[in-house]
């Protein structure tokens, strides 16, 4: 088997275990850190967040807050011996700055009164057990090599029973030498938090099944499957299938008890249920096919947000959805391929792009400061300012209007179902975008974004009979997840 197709083959499978993480090491910090009691601060923010809330792919995730780079051989954006900082430009950072938060340097200094619990790979396991939350699975078995050291920041010695060990792991290391919670354990913060942002379930389902695919080995260290037994592309997808239906199950079931116990700790907070989003939504095999093959990964998605919208009625009035189903990754924004940049940019590329963490965060402040929009159909375009078009229900329209990345389009009915905008990147690269349209009497109309092959750059050039062969190809595909996942 040759290697390009090996590569094929084994990135194909990555499109389903697409959330990674760095391989990173830590020392223990000193106990040095400037702190207040916690009954000095009544307002606080927290957000609980994977990778995306710890900035990766945000313009700041390399810098320091200065703007400068770090120092040589520094990962950045990590809980490191460097600084366990606030990286500029992540979704998280604006909505601390934008509500006005004490933001130290530092988060080890607890003078402030923000702290994004975030870290690449998290799930609601570890989540569930940083909280001491019982669910009878041990989350060692799932081999996070990062998991432990989470306990040093957020920790409390009553909880983390799974990370707490005798043997020689990193959580011993920080029993022995360091000390748990220098944050704060997760209940002291939930307690002086008047806004919880949470921003888990992705790493639930794809995170776990790559890494337990994988054997442990990290996503940023490259993809380095072994094809030459074929038996061994069978085994690895029923690994995948078999972790990703465990991680559903597992999110299904624990996620609303998660929310339950941030409740009970903290009734009069507000918190927000932070959706999911195709990470490999525009992902397509070579630069020169018009498919997003990626675009299959939104039976998944969609179907965890129902769920999250269906939580977040039921929990009632302070908790709400934030629908970021159109949130731009690096993917997008580059333009890579599954067998072009795409094999030296995996980590990267299922991040946000900085314009993707911009609209996170427009997302979430126009939940927590709604606006009337009356009839009028809103969708953010993310990067996208130049429109040179748009169709309401396949009819061209005149009157919208634009501000910023924000298309506003007066209707005065509610059976609109599609809005396609043909858009000019700031390189002048036409595109068509396509947005499926829901109402409702008390959120108005709601644009989500439809990738399909349309929405590719040149597409009318292409080959025809090359693309309604893949688009069979494609089909086939998604009707074969949709009916693993029973989307």
């Amino acid at each position: 088997m040759n290697k390009k197709f090996q590569k094929l083959l084994a990135l194909t499978l990555s499109l389903v275990m697409a959330l990674g993480v760095f391989s990173v090491s830590f020392t223990a910090f000193a106990d040095d850190a400037e702190t207040v009691p916690e009954d000095d601060s009544d307002y606080g923010v927290l957000v609980i967040g994977d990778s995306i809330g710890r900035g990766c792919g945000a313009e700041g995730f390399y810098l320091d807050r200065d703007g400068n780079p770090l120092p040589e051989g520094e990962n950045g954006g990590q809980y490191d011996e460097f600084d366990m900082r606030n990286v500029q430009g992540s979704y998280a950072t604006q909505i601390g700055e934008a509500l006005g938060c004490e933001m130290p340097y530092l988060m080890t200094d607890q003078t402030g009164n923000f702290w994004p619990l975030c870290y690449p790979g998290m799930t609601t396991t570890m989540m569930i057990d940083l909280m001491g939350i019982e669910d009878d699975y041990d989350d060692v078995s799932l081999n996070y090599t990062n998991y432990d050291w989470m306990l040093a920041y957020f920790g409390s010695p009553e909880y983390s029973k799974d990370g707490v060990r005798d043997d020689d792991t990193k959580a011993a290391v920080i029993r022995d030498f360091g000390s748990l919670g220098q944050v704060g354990a997760v209940d002291s913060l939930v307690k002086r938090s008047s806004l919880i942002v949470v921003e888990l379930g992705m790493c639930d389902i794809f995170y776990r099944a790559y890494r337990k695919a994988m054997g442990g080995a990290m996503f940023a260290d490259g993809l380095n499957f072994d094809f030459s037994d074929p038996s061994a592309l069978i085994e690895l997808i029923q690994i995948a299938i078999e972790q990703m239906n465990f991680g559903q199950e597992y999110f299904e079931t624990w996620y609303p008890k998660m929310i339950e116990k941030l409740i009970e700790w903290n009734p009069d907070a507000k918190i927000l249920l932070v959706g999911a989003f195709n990470l490999v939504n525009q992902l397509r095999i070579t630069d020169n096919d018009a498919i997003p093959l990626g675009s299959i990964i939104s039976v998944i998605t969609d179907k965890m947000n129902k769920n999250y919208k269906k939580w977040a009625k039921q929990f009632g009035d302070n908790v709400y959805y934030v629908d970021v189903a159109n949130t731009e990754p690096l993917l997008a924004e580059n333009d890579w391929s599954l067998l072009g940049d795409f094999l030296d940019n995996s980590f990267a590329a299922v991040h946000p792009s900085q314009e993707g963490h911009d609209y996170m965060a427009r997302q979430i402040m126009n939940v927590l400061t709604p606006v009337d929009h009356g009839k009028n159909i809103v969708i953010d375009l993310g990067r996208y300012h130049n429109v040179d078009y748009v169709w309401v229900n396949d009819v061209k329209v005149f009157d919208y209007t634009m501000e910023g990345s924000i298309l506003t389009i007066p209707c005065k009915t509610i059976l609109v179902n599609r809005v396609t905008v043909g858009t000019v990147s700031d390189s002048g690269v036409k595109s068509m975008q396509v947005y499926r349209m829901t109402y409702s009497i008390s959120d108005g109309y709601s644009a989500y974004r439809v990738y399909g092959a349309n929405d590719m750059k040149d597409t009318i050039d292409k080959n025809r009979f090359l693309y309604r062969l893949l688009k069979l190809i494609y089909d086939k595909i998604v009707a074969f997840f949709r009916s693993i996942i029973g989307g």
